[in-house]
């Protein structure tokens, strides 16, 4: 691939993760699919692409385009997990389970023998046939020699009811409490929260007017910045989606800000939408990578991890 040719390339791919960043998959997909006939031989703008279709509600295309990544990178993780997930909304259970299978055969051969026992839970919880009971007897014991009994007794007492029950122990630590002994307990008498100064919520609004001056003066920063402090201001308010709309003004001056994507995530994280929150952590690193921006790499990659430890996205291969 020529210098020209790969900065299209890099261009269309960032172009793709900002998309996404903002909400706008179309868009993305446009962006992804242009990248990947740019490049013939690369698993990653495939990959991607298949992420958007299937949030999209195009299960079809998203395997087809999982299909096209792994064929060029057969243990591709981002692309195993996609393909397995999109033959599940497919109604595929067959198929969808020896994905997953793929998925932690890969995982173990990477030696990530937590990540492999949550792919085979998977497979297990579509079919639990005795073939994997015993395969995911053989990970937790791998993964006991590795980094303990505690992770080992955890990956056991997630799958306990697709395995047999029989045989397997688990330590008084991991085993499920005795609730019939607490049935006359009394409930632990709860603290009430301290109520929070109303003026957080006035700071809040009053920085959302600094962030619309500082954009109409023309300096995206200060936009940003004053954006930022305002969604903090609300979240301390307790008023996250005053939080989030605050987000939202400061990307109209600044899309591409790192920290701003960041505590989006955060606060998408807070609310219970996990799933939005990991993928903003995962395009976010997709985008500084493009960028070659070491520092920022390294924030997202400290931020996801402290919200996702056990997620493989955010694991060093």
């Amino acid at each position: 691939m020529s210098d020209a040719l790969f900065d299209r390339y890099r261009e269309a791919l960032r172009a793709g993760h900002v998309a996404v960043l903002r909400g706008r998959l179309e868009d993305a997909a446009a962006s992804y699919r242009e990248a990947a006939a740019l490049a013939s031989d690369r698993a990653v703008p495939r990959t991607a692409l298949g992420s958007v279709e299937l949030r999209l509600g195009q299960p079809e295309r998203a395997l087809a385009s999982f299909d096209e990544a792994l064929a060029l990178a057969p243990a591709e993780d981002a692309a195993l997990l996609g393909r397995a997930q999109a033959l599940v909304v497919l109604q595929r259970p067959d198929d969808a389970a020896a994905t997953f299978d793929l998925l932690a055969d890969a995982r173990r051969t990477a030696g990530k023998c937590s990540d492999a026992c949550d792919a085979l839970r998977r497979a297990l919880e579509i079919q639990p046939t005795a073939g994997r009971r015993q395969r995911y007897q053989e990970l937790t014991d791998e993964l006991r020699q590795a980094v303990g009994d505690a992770e080992a007794e955890r990956a056991l007492a997630r799958a306990l009811q697709f395995l047999d029950v029989d045989s397997v122990e688990l330590s008084p630590a991991e085993a499920p409490p005795d609730e019939s002994s607490h049935e006359d307990a009394a409930e632990p008498e709860k603290t009430p929260d301290p109520p929070v100064p109303p003026d957080r919520a006035v700071e809040g609004d009053a920085l959302v007017l600094a962030a619309e001056e500082a954009a109409a003066r023309g300096d995206p920063r200060g936009a940003v910045a004053a954006a930022m402090a305002a969604a903090r201001a609300f979240r301390a308010a307790g008023h996250p989606v005053a939080a989030l709309d605050a987000c939202d003004r400061g990307l109209e001056s600044g899309p591409d800000e790192v920290d701003l994507h960041l505590l989006i995530a955060e606060l998408a994280f807070e609310r219970g939408a996990v799933g939005p929150a990991g993928d903003t952590y995962r395009n976010l690193l997709r985008l500084v990578e493009i960028d070659g921006d070491g520092p920022a790499r390294d924030r997202v990659l400290a931020a996801a991890r402290a919200t996702f430890p056990n997620d493989p996205r955010f694991t060093p291969a």
